[in-house]
């Protein structure tokens, strides 16, 4: 009896604690997709990966986990050679390594023999080389979309050296620029010889065009940096040099063909013959191997030849160094919300389209992007030097950058997601409002931007941009995967996995909307002031997020939450019309803010570096 006392005893206090306890248990209750997030964010934002800055071997061990993430869900490889990867070598310095010859022969044995310096300067991007070719002259070097226009055309440009003029035609008709408001994307230096090595060039020779009325010669270092590495040799020649070449071949010089280029819009491409060059161009370039990750979701149907491009930045600051906000610092710079969050939320979305059965569908192309923050150097080597799949075969572009700090406005009580490039398609507003689950979006309709869209709205693709604004810590080691908001990064990927499945199945084609850059400056374009703006801000003027410790900003006296309302005299309407005014100061000068601080007007003086 007693024995049996106790058993029920035993089995009502069972009974009590599952009863009691049961709630809390459920409350507990572990959202797997959230933890496998966590899981893939923790990992790329851990010490191993090494911040994942170029040149580590973390950037490398990142690769391997996203390819092995695209492989266990069922993506195809599509790098090259049947792998996930795109590598190519990133040029991070270059140099003149001794004095270049350039030799031009002509008929019966006639040579000019070029002056380096004086009739002939090597592009700071050109690569080593020992040859010699024939010639054909290009035009602008020019291939435009829109206008139709291609100075290719006709032309068999393989193992020769192609003359190509600066700039487009008709580059100071305002009324009616040339391709368009986005006009600077394909004038482009770098843009000229990627084309050049597209159709097959040996080299690429740049003459001024007209609107440079002193035929300088460019430095070296003008691009000595910062591109994906070319294969071609770039040189600038004299326009009295090629004024000579094309008098003795096509019979009309330089400046009556460009005038003629510009008049009609047809291209003069023409084979000089008779006429060869030989080169030897002595550079050293210091180059660090990377490498895109790509991974495919073939398409079917009527659609199976378009693509959608769902991208992310995988690299971030390394140990530190250019455009770390802890300057001094050798920490490891973590980029948990820069750019693990948007990778991560790319690969889970991966794993979603990976076992789609649509019938009718786009082709999806999800890639992970090496040396973002060394200036978009991944995504803009697939997008100009090889493109895996054609341009002209993108639809769209979904690009996820910082989508870890999804948070509550303290105000509105409204959650906050910043949605740019919703005016580069016509449909795009709609889109995005439509498939809205409820967040706050803040709108901007330009497609460019400093992350990877920018590369592929300047090939003219329509783009959407999904991110949660900047934060106190941007590039600096405390950006650790312990700060994300997960749970939100998974939100944002619920959103964005209804808006790329409409991308992908929509029956008609997005039509892209051309908007122009607003802001052109590029690194070091434009002094600092060492503020990191509030992108999120609604009101007028510019409300400040951070303040780096050590800069013009800090010494000045400027404080996290300040706003900006003057600059230089100038009201400054938002982020846009700061960096306007910015670009236009000089640093070590300076100037005068209006800002508003706790509801106050102060004025302060600061000195931009």
């Amino acid at each position: 009896m007693f024995v049996a006392s106790r058993r029920c005893m035993l089995a009502l206090a069972i009974g009590l604690v599952a009863v009691v306890f049961e709630p809390i248990f459920a409350q507990e209750k572990v959202d797997p997709i959230v933890e496998r997030m966590r899981k893939d964010v923790t990992f790329l934002a851990s010490d191993e990966c090494e911040g994942r800055g170029v040149g580590t071997k973390g950037l490398d061990k990142a690769a391997d986990y996203i390819a092995a993430q695209f492989k266990l869900a069922g993506l195809k490889p599509g790098g090259v050679n049947g792998t996930y990867f795109q590598p190519f070598p990133f040029a991070t310095n270059a140099q003149l390594d001794g004095a270049s010859t350039v030799t031009l022969v002509g008929p019966k044995d006639k040579k000019i023999e070029l002056k380096q310096g004086t009739d002939f300067e090597v592009m700071g991007s050109s690569a080593p080389a020992k040859f010699t070719a024939p010639l054909a002259f290009v035009g602008y070097g020019t291939t435009a979309r829109d206008t139709m226009y291609d100075d290719y055309a006709g032309i068999d440009a393989k193992g020769k050296m192609v003359i190509t003029l600066r700039r487009l035609p008709n580059w100071n008709d305002k009324a009616k620029p040339f391709d368009g408001a986005n006009k600077d994307e394909i004038a482009g230096l770098d843009i000229k010889q990627f084309n050049a090595q597209g159709h097959k060039a040996i080299g690429a020779i740049l003459v001024n065009d007209a609107t440079e009325p002193k035929d300088a010669l460019m430095p070296f270092g003008t691009m000595a940096k910062g591109i994906s590495t070319v294969s071609v040799p770039f040189i600038q020649l004299k326009r009295s040099v090629i004024d000579t070449l094309l008098k003795d071949t096509v019979g009309k010089g330089l400046e009556e063909t460009e005038k003629a280029i510009d008049a009609d819009l047809k291209p003069r491409s023409a084979v000089l013959k008779g006429w060869s060059i030989s080169v030897e161009i002595k550079v050293k370039r210091q180059e660090t191997p990377v490498k895109n990750v790509i991974g495919v979701v073939e398409g079917s149907g009527s659609l199976a030849k378009e693509t959608v491009v769902v991208g992310a930045h995988y690299d971030h600051l390394g140990f530190g160094g250019a455009g770390s906000r802890a300057p001094g610092k050798k920490d490891i710079h973590h980029g948990a919300d820069d750019n693990g969050s948007g990778t991560t939320a790319m690969v889970e979305l991966a794993r979603r389209f990976s076992t789609s059965e649509t019938q009718n569908r786009r082709r999806m192309v999800f890639m992970a992007f090496t040396a973002e923050e060394r200036g978009l150097i991944g995504s803009r080597h697939f997008t100009r030097v090889e493109p895996l799949f054609p341009i002209k075969s993108i639809a769209a572009m979904f690009n996820l950058d910082m989508v870890g700090r999804l948070k509550e406005d303290p105000k509105t009580k409204k959650t906050k997601l910043l949605v740019e490039g919703i005016g580069t398609a016509k449909e795009f507003d709609s889109l995005v409002t439509k498939h809205n689950p409820g967040l706050e979006l803040v709108k901007k309709p330009g497609g460019y931007g400093p992350s990877d869209h920018d590369s592929f709205y300047g090939q003219k693709i329509p783009v959407l941009f999904f991110w949660t604004g900047t934060h106190e810590d941007y590039h600096k080691p405390s950006d650790t995967s312990d700060k994300l908001n997960v749970e939100g990064m998974k939100r944002i990927a619920d959103y964005a996995e209804k808006v790329i499945d409409d991308l992908r199945t929509n029956e008609k084609r997005y039509e892209v909307v051309y908007l122009p850059r607003q802001f052109t400056g590029g690194v070091g374009a434009f002094p600092k002031l060492g503020i990191v703006p509030d992108y999120e801000f609604g009101g007028k003027g510019v409300r400040i997020e951070g303040v780096a410790a050590g800069g013009p900003a800090a010494a000045a006296g400027l404080k996290k939450d300040d706003v900006i309302m003057q600059m230089a005299g100038k009201t400054v309407g938002d982020v846009t019309g700061y960096m306007a005014v910015l670009r236009t100061q000089k640093a070590g000068t300076p100037l005068e803010l209006r800002i508003l601080r706790d509801g106050k007007e102060m004025q302060l003086k600061v000195t931009p570096k």
